[in-house]
């Protein structure tokens, strides 16, 4: 299982959270998302064989929010 975390852009209120929490939970082999709408942020854990972060944030654009991976340093 992975863990990432994900900036999101374009939400202003509680229904754009639910939005964007619905549209990455169905995607296969995400098994829990945790977006904040405060800080315009998302955690997700996944499993990376059979999910990507680039799917992910498809999944977010398509749902009409903007999503970027945060890196982390190394």
């Amino acid at each position: 299982m992975a863990h990432e975390k994900f900036d999101v852009t374009g939400m202003t209120c509680a229904s754009c959270q639910a939005h964007v929490d619905r549209a990455v939970r169905r995607i296969d082999g995400v098994s829990e998302v945790a977006v904040n709408l405060l800080s315009g942020s998302m955690a997700v854990d996944y499993d990376e064989s059979r999910v990507t972060p680039d799917q992910i944030t498809a999944a977010v654009d398509r749902a009409g929010y903007g999503a970027s991976l945060v890196e982390t340093a190394a």
